[in-house]
Formats: structure tokens, sequence, C-alpha cells
């Protein structure tokens, strides 16, 4: 699962400084804790705590070394710790230009620094509904919903992800650029033309009504 596959990804930076976002304030605390069960040293940062120790934390993730902060958007603008050397995703972030910011705080100094993110499309669901019950306008919601979707083909893309993050800001990029996991180890594809075919059927003779796991028992 996600906890684990995080885990492992911290296991591979052990006594380095980094950054682990999170979507919610409640899994900051549970994430900060749970890593700190599994021995390693993780402290909590986001809006919902008192000033001082939002303060406190801070400045020992500055000032020290081999911290993982675990924080909402809230940290990191202002922050001039040069030596991060990683930065998580335990949930999905907003959008391309928040995934670019947020991954951009680490390796300011110039070393090797690694990204990584997990998401489910539970995620996705979560992150359309905030944008559908919010009060920004109309057209606002519909630039929302097209940035989510772009971060989404991204994440979903087998194609070399700096070309993809690269493209959406109007830049291009060769591909093959040797350091994303599609890169690395390029997934399987296949030519899923008749399965398609099939699952779209399975919802049309289903009524339209039903979701996902009930078509896929169908079919």
């Amino acid at each position: 699962n996600g906890r684990n596959q995080l885990r492992d990804f911290l296991a591979a930076h052990t006594g380095t400084s980094g950054i682990v976002y999170c979507l919610s304030r409640k899994k900051v605390e549970q994430t900060a804790d749970w890593l700190n069960e599994q021995g390693i040293r993780a402290l909590p940062y986001h809006a919902g705590m008192d000033a001082s120790s939002r303060s406190r934390n801070q400045d020992a993730f500055i000032n020290e070394d081999g911290i993982v902060i675990c924080a909402t958007v809230a940290f990191g603008m202002g922050i001039d710790k040069p030596d991060v050397r990683f930065v998580a995703h335990a949930d999905m972030p907003g959008s391309v230009e928040a995934y670019y910011q947020e991954t951009g705080r680490a390796g300011r100094d110039g070393e090797p620094a690694a990204a990584w993110m997990c998401y489910a499309m539970s995620d996705v669901v979560l992150r359309r509904r905030m944008i559908d019950e919010g009060n920004a306008p109309d057209e606002v919601k519909r630039i929302e919903r097209a940035k989510l979707n772009a971060l989404l083909n991204i994440c979903e893309s087998t194609a070399c992800r700096r070309q993809s993050i690269l493209a959406w800001f109007g830049e291009s990029h060769p591909g093959n650029c040797g350091n994303c996991d599609n890169c690395v180890s390029p997934v399987d594809t296949w030519d899923a033309t008749d399965a398609v075919i099939k699952a779209m059927s399975a919802i049309y003779r289903t009524g339209e009504r039903f979701g996902v796991m009930h078509v896929v028992d169908v079919l």
C-alpha cells in the first residue's frame, strides 16, 4: 500500500532531510506518527497547530539534519534549506503548477534530489469534489478542473515525465531524460482497444448507472 511504498522510498534516503506533503491536517499527524514508529524522525506542520509548535518544528527542520517534515502545502513558502534531498507527495497535489513548485523545494544546492508521488483515483475524486463544492466562479472551476486533468494525464502517462511536465509549461524536451521512473524503468504497454470497447458496451448494456466494480464483475 501507499504507506509501505513511502517507507521504502524513505529508506533509500536515510539520514537526509525531506518533505512529505499530505492533503489534510489529519493525515499529516497520522503520517508523522507512523513514520516515527518506523524509526524515521518526522515532525508535523500544518495550519491547525499552534504557532509555537509550527515554529519549533520548522526551525528543527531547517537547522538539523535527517528530519522529515510532514506537512500540508502551508509549509514551504519562504523556507531556505538548500539540502532538502527529497519531496514526497502522499496525496496527489492540486495541479502541475503546485507539483512543480513543491518538488522544486528539493535539491536547491545543485546536488541530486528525488521526487516521489503516491496517488489513487480516490484522490482525483476528492480533488474534483473540492473544486465543485468551492465558492469560486464557474469559469475558475473549469480552469481548476482542466489543471487537475492535466496532472492526472502526467501521472498516468507512460512517456518521459520531464517531457510531459515541460510541455504543460510550453517548453519542448526530446524525452528520454534518464531520470524519471518511466525512462529508467519503462512500463509495459498494450493495445486496449478491444477491452475498452467491451467495457463501454458493458456500461451501456447495464443502463449506464452502475459504478466501476459492478461493471468489472459483469465483464
